[in-house]
């Protein structure tokens, strides 16, 4: 998709659940070479970050000597490769958030949320000028993350559609799958429906919610409003499903919230 991945200069993780960090190492690697980085990429993230970003470095090492033999210490410096990890500490202050980076016009705000038995799970505010985003994160409909996202441009929030998901549980059952429909059971109480993300978008005052993280995947936007639900009748602004290649763009000193699709 183009994305400037060299140019990334710190990752920060939500929580450390495999689908929100099993690309990390060709973030790290792209990151690296894309860059020619001098120093090794920061990863920000809950505790245990650590020991993830440590397997990260063990796993890919290997691969890094063949890329400074083949490019070269210019584009594949060894200094450079790899993460380093930066442990944020779970917020307990007023709104269990706090502020991890303030630095010119750009502001985060980590947000502790509610994935249990995963904790800490986190979700991020993001303040750059006058516009803002905010980033749930996995988490069922969460009280702080609304009190951090007052007024916000952009929610957005995590959404799997239960009813879809309780008849993946039930099919599982039915062919005796037993495992497979346990975790489609179990999954149904740390996630946010798409009423619950509206109506957490309607109590923050957000201008515009987009569902990403959509479970179940779906095949085709005709199923778009069978998964929406009520979420419409529930946030009144406009409600975006997320695909792959969405780009947001939100220009300062403007209220437009630009979208198109990278391919």
């Amino acid at each position: 998709m183009g994305f400037p991945v060299g140019r990334i200069e710190r990752v920060y993780l939500t929580h450390l659940h495999s689908d929100h960090l099993d690309s990390l190492g060709e973030v790290m690697l792209q990151a690296w070479v894309g860059g020619s980085r001098k120093q090794p990429l920061p990863i920000a993230g809950p505790e245990g970050v650590r020991e993830v970003v440590a397997g990260f470095n063990a796993a890919y090492r290997i691969d890094s000597t063949y890329r400074t033999a083949h490019h070269g210490v210019a584009i594949a410096d060894p200094a450079g490769f790899g993460g380093v990890a930066e442990v944020i500490p779970a917020p307990t202050g007023p709104g269990n958030t706090a502020v991890v980076l303030n630095e010119g016009d750009l502001r985060i705000t980590v947000i502790a949320v509610d994935h249990k038995p995963v904790s800490p799970a986190f979700g991020f505010r993001i303040d750059y000028k006058d516009r803002s985003v905010v980033i749930s994160g996995d988490t069922t409909y969460s009280a702080d993350l609304v009190a951090a996202s007052q007024g916000v441009d952009v929610m957005l929030h995590e959404a799997l559609k239960t009813d879809m998901v309780a008849e993946m549980r039930d099919a599982a059952a039915a062919k005796g799958v037993a495992n497979i429909s346990k975790v489609m059971g179990d999954i149904l109480d740390y996630h946010a429906s798409p009423e619950d993300a509206a109506r957490a978008a309607k109590d923050a005052g957000a201008k515009a919610l987009v569902l990403y993280h959509i479970v179940p995947p779906l095949p085709s936007n005709l199923l778009y409003a069978a998964f929406l639900g009520d979420a419409p009748g529930i946030f009144s602004g406009p409600i975006k499903v997320a695909e792959d290649g969405l780009l947001i763009s939100l220009p300062a000193g403007r209220t437009a919230i630009n979208q198109s699709m990278i391919r």
